[in-house]
């Protein structure tokens, strides 16, 4: 440029232009360059006019400006070259390079204007999305679901490989159709159009939520899919997609566990959760059904002695009989190991229930293999008629038990109808084990009376036997008689036990330092449960609670009933004899009401022998009763028992018993059960029945079953 006006002008426009602009000559001299091209090299243009290139740029931004080598600039046809440049001040670039040839007077070629403009952000936006297209597209062809979209008129504009496959169509022979006439069936069709004209006109958006529909293949057949929509608008196109798969499998598969859930896996019948289903509907419409369980016998027994294979068969022969036996309206079901349950319907009345009930027992009362092995079966039956009090299914079938529960109790082979009173007694009993789980945590509701143990021949305080007492906050005091069998059906015995052993021990062991040191000890009896012959560990506590009481074990005497020792005699032996090791005496308890083996009992380390009240408030009614204690106190000494008679209530009582040499006596004549205060003061000497007993002294005295002269 030579400077004149219209250089100035020139120059000042191609300083306003944004692209960064360059004149170079044949000689590959710089002619021309304006501020953004001379700002984006980092010099001032007198820097740059008028020099050659290599004299301006380094080789690297030789190789990066000039026109691609090999490549020759035509007169007439411009060049673009795209790429990333590192420039010193701004990092890497995105530049277009345009380069335009240049030509003498005489059309011979005269170097060339270089443009280049900055299009790193352009660039980068249009890469990203690009970027982004291939994304999507990669994960809709890739997409193991299939992918639907449509327009906002419901026509299908995308369909991805996946949907192809599932639905057995290709996509160029959907795009444009009504994707409601493409994959729902002909009868859900009406429905799904009512659903999407009913968002698409109000405007509501659609998508959010799972949902399960029924969609259907090219060939006609039809299959579960799982279906989530999402719209997008889009340049103010609405757009809708639909997320499908096909859960066919998954479908089986629920339907398999809903078999496994609600069906007995060994004879097919429906099992308690279907069972209770049924009640449900029968609950909901008002209906008032009968239910019958039907509980097996002794069906244990027939498991250990005969084994699993058999018992199985067992169930399914009666399974097979009962539903041949079952009324068209009656619903069977198998709700335990052991029990069957039978829903009648329609209300009948309840001689028309009992005789069904008969029916079906008989069915068990000869049941049969599959193998063909007859077994002679009884059972304990439960009937609840359906009242206006049954809200739930769940109230019915807990009726039901109840009353299985209490035929099983008593003893079997039976039916018991359930009444109101029933469900009181069981709340009763409920509520009976929570508060006395609260009273063995707490400090003085539970306490023990202490009732004296008499030795007959001189009158004097042999020991006590430590009864637990209860007296509750609210309901006063509990007879022994309303807890502890609820006690031992819950296992709470065991801390209970621990309780009585512990508070009986520091008793005594306070009573022995308030003796005389020349008087023979006194002993505690503790009555020992069924339960702690099953503990392995209770050896380990009695010696515990020994140690901490300080208690010497011959001070201690434990009572056990012959029931309880001939419930598992093995093992109760081993325990006893664990007791009897540690030095404390053992003494069996209510002796003649059981079924005790006498070789049995000849093996068990016994050092008492009690005899039952019941023996000794019946002596004076015969004399076969009188003869019946007399041949127990003789079977003790036989056995080098001593004897213990309870139950003593009056002055006949104990001279009959004195006669017959029994060594010790408890009961009523000589001292109801007392608080630990009272007991005391008969540790200290003071022994009331003493007095009443001078007439044993008396020289006119006869035996009272002798014969008169």
């Amino acid at each position: 440029m030579n400077g004149t006006a219209d250089d100035s002008r020139l120059e000042n426009l191609f300083d306003s232009i944004p692209a960064m602009v360059a004149v170079v000559d044949g000689e590959r001299r710089y002619r021309h360059a304006n501020r953004p091209f001379c700002q984006a090299l980092g010099r001032v243009r007198a820097e740059v006019v008028g020099r050659r290139v290599a004299e301006v740029l380094s080789e690297e931004m030789q190789r990066a400006l000039d026109p691609p080598a090999g490549v020759p600039l035509v007169s007439g046809d411009d060049m673009h070259v795209e790429g990333w440049h590192e420039s010193s001040g701004q990092g890497r670039r995105y530049l277009h390079r345009t380069y335009i040839p240049r030509q003498t007077p005489d059309g011979r070629p005269d170097g060339y204007v270089l443009f280049i403009l900055d299009i790193t952000d352009p660039h980068r936006r249009e890469q990203a999305l690009r970027q982004a297209e291939a994304f999507k597209t990669a994960i809709i062809n890739g997409a193991l679901d299939c992918i639907v979209t449509v327009d906002g008129g419901g026509r299908i504009i995308g369909f991805n490989p996946a949907a192809e496959q599932t639905f057995g169509r290709s996509r160029e022979s959907v795009l444009g159709r009504m994707a409601i006439d493409v994959i729902v069936p002909a009868e859900a069709r009406d429905r799904h159009r009512g659903a999407f004209g009913h968002h698409h006109g109000q405007g509501a958006r659609i998508g959010g939520q799972r949902q399960e529909i029924l969609a259907m293949r090219a060939d006609g057949s039809c299959f579960p899919a799982e279906m989530a929509v999402t719209e997008a608008t889009i340049d103010g196109r609405l757009m809708i997609t639909a997320y499908l798969r096909d859960v066919s499998e998954r479908a089986r598969l629920r339907k398999e566990l809903e078999e496994l859930a609600y069906q007995d896996p060994l004879t097919g019948m429906p099992n308690r959760l279907q069972l209770l289903r049924e009640i449900a509907e029968s609950v909901r419409r008002g209906q008032r059904d009968t239910l019958v369980i039907i509980d097996i016998d002794r069906f244990t027994s027939i498991l250990t002695s005969f084994g699993q294979d058999f018992a199985d068969s067992l169930l399914l022969g009666l399974a097979e009989r009962l539903e041949s036996a079952r009324g068209p309206g009656d619903r069977l079901a198998r709700v335990g190991d052991r029990s069957f349950a039978l829903l009648l319907t329609g209300g009948l009345e309840r001689e028309q229930v009992a005789r069904r009930v008969d029916d079906i027992t008989t069915t068990f009362r000869s049941a049969v293999t599959r193998s063909g092995a007859a077994v002679v079966l009884t059972t304990s039956v439960g009937v609840v008629m359906m009242t206006e009090d049954h809200v739930r299914a769940e109230d019915v079938l807990r009726d039901a038990e109840i009353a299985t529960s209490r035929a099983r109790d008593a003893g079997g082979a039976g039916q018991v109808w359930f009444d109101r009173a029933m469900h009181n007694r069981i709340i009763d009993q409920v509520r009976t084990e929570h508060d006395l789980r609260q009273a063995l945590e707490r400090d003085g509701e539970l306490w023990l009376a202490y009732q004296p143990i008499i030795e007959m021949v001189t009158g004097r305080l042999a020991g006590f036997e430590a009864l637990v007492r209860w007296t509750h906050p609210q309901r006063g005091s509990i007879p022994p008689v309303a807890f502890v069998p609820i006690a031992e059906e819950t296992g709470l015995i065991v801390a209970l036990d621990n309780w009585v052993l512990r508070t009986a021990c520091k008793q005594i062991a306070r009573w022995q330092a308030l003796r005389d040191p020349d008087t023979a000890p006194l002993f505690m009896s503790v009555n020992l449960s069924p339960r702690e012959l099953d503990q392995p560990e209770y050896l380990e506590r009695v010696k515990a609670v020994l140690r901490e009481s300080e208690v010497e074990a011959t001070w201690l005497k434990m009572e056990v009933t012959e029931g309880a020792v001939m419930q598992r005699p093995e093992d109760s032996l081993k325990v006893l004899r664990g007791i009897k090791q540690l030095g404390i005496r053992l003494s069996i308890d209510d002796f003649g009401t059981g079924y005790s083996s006498l070789s049995y009992l000849t093996k068990f380390p016994f050092d008492s022998l009690k005899v039952d009240r019941s023996f000794v408030n019946a002596m004076h009614q015969s004399e076969e009763n009188r003869a019946m204690v007399r041949i127990i106190i003789d079977l003790a000494r036989l056995l080098g028992f001593d004897v213990i008679a309870e139950g003593i209530e009056t002055q006949e009582d104990a001279n009959l018993l004195r006669a017959l040499a029994c060594d010790y006596a408890q009961g009523y004549f000589y001292s109801r059960p007392i608080p630990p205060g009272e007991a005391e003061t008969l540790v200290c000497g003071t022994l009331p029945w003493r007095a009443a007993e001078q007439s044993f002294v008396d020289d006119d005295y006869v035996e009272p079953w002798a014969e008169p002269e």
